[in-house]
């Protein structure tokens, strides 16, 4: 359960969790569907069952054979469940399909974590991205999505705040939201962009990974501000900056932003554009890895690749395996580099704590190298 979120005991509140695979390993699938759980969780819902299906073929009308909705559904009435989640983007059709079927409501990751993206921004900028991000998913989904929620009085958890007037928005009425968005979009970007042109002249550095990986955490402990910090997902939306002192003749710009995630929705990362050129226009990115995590080395793969989808693929990098002091000491740190290949894009590799300190120094070494070695 994550900290700023209470979850009562309502049962409106109590979702199934659905896996599935095809060519990939199950364990991928569970791997795929415990993280479900943790976003589920941070989305203010009390997950209460789940289970991974093999997928043979996938279907149109529900994305699995029929004998294995039924049977889903069953387990979810079980459960007491009042909803369903899967961990897999489904199509219009599939949601509304399962609807029907199951008289439950019936989302999708993405859905999942837009709703968190919403209850997480904070300042004006982000808001407006969640915005039109939430716009644009409704929009794709209209057909589906909103037709079996319509059953219900007052709208549904994960649409909380729009209720019956966003079920009954039209094509029309969803297009004048996202030009809206877009449009304040625009003018909070030009307000970006004169603050960008007034730090010309100074070297960037962006911090960047798997969301909760401790990167707000690392600023506070190279830059000492006091940047929110906290043991959850996607604690951070708004990018923030702070002078980074490396030595008597250079200070830099350190840059913290929104953590990455698996398959992180589309609509999410064209909404963050104009926050995310924090990290397309850094001379150095801290790609930062909880060592502590077992799937390290999935993590760094999901964040090399949405680096690759934004066009910061080719930035130079430093590795930071931090989170140490929660690592086995009896065990072996893991090499997530190693692991996915990634050793030769690396300028460098460094072990760090943000909880003690460990590090740090070397760290700040590292960073004044490498933007000396970039002149």
């Amino acid at each position: 359960m994550t900290a700023s979120i209470s979850i009562d005991d309502n049962r409106a509140n109590q979702c199934y969790l659905v896996g599935s695979f095809s060519l990939e390993p199950r364990h991928e699938a569970v791997a795929g569907l415990q993280e479900l759980e943790r976003l589920c969780r941070a989305a203010g819902l009390r997950p209460v069952g789940g289970e991974v299906v093999r997928v043979r073929a996938p279907q149109p009308a529900l994305y699995l054979g029929t004998g294995q909705a039924d049977r889903i559904i069953a387990a979810a009435a079980d459960a007491d469940a009042a909803m369903v989640v899967f961990d897999r983007a489904l199509s219009p059709m599939q949601l509304r399909n399962w609807g029907r079927r199951s008289r439950l409501e019936v989302y999708d990751r993405h859905a999942v974590i837009l709703e968190i993206f919403a209850s997480r921004a904070r300042t004006r900028e982000a808001q407006l991205q969640v915005e039109l991000a939430r716009a644009e998913y409704a929009q794709s989904h209209l057909a589906g999505m909103w037709q079996h929620l319509s059953r219900q009085g007052g709208g549904s958890r994960l649409a909380r705040g729009e209720g019956e007037k966003q079920i009954e928005m039209d094509r029309r009425q969803l297009a004048r939201r996202v030009q809206r968005a877009k449009a304040a979009l625009v003018r909070v970007s030009r307000q970006r962009e004169l603050r960008r042109r007034r730090r010309d002249g100074m070297r960037r550095v962006a911090l960047v990974g798997y969301t909760n990986a401790g990167k707000s955490s690392l600023m506070n402990r190279l830059t000492s501000s006091g940047v929110r910090a906290a043991d959850q997902l996607f604690a951070t939306l708004d990018p923030t900056t702070r002078r980074l002192y490396l030595s008597p003749e250079e200070t830099v710009l350190l840059s913290d932003t929104v953590g990455f995630v698996r398959r992180l929705p589309p609509e999410l990362i064209e909404a963050f554009h104009s926050t995310l050129e924090e990290v397309t226009e850094a001379d150095l990115l801290l790609i930062v890895v909880d060592a502590a995590d077992p799937r390290a080395a999935e993590s760094l793969e999901t964040t090399r690749s949405v680096l690759d989808s934004i066009g910061a693929g080719e930035i130079p990098a430093i590795l930071v395996l931090n989170k140490i002091d929660a690592v086995d000491p009896d065990g072996e740190l893991p090499d997530p580099a190693a692991t996915v290949g990634l050793n030769s894009d690396i300028l460098a590799e460094v072990r760090t704590s943000a909880r003690d300190g460990t590090g740090i120094d070397t760290l700040r070494e590292l960073i004044a190298e490498a933007l000396t070695g970039d002149d």
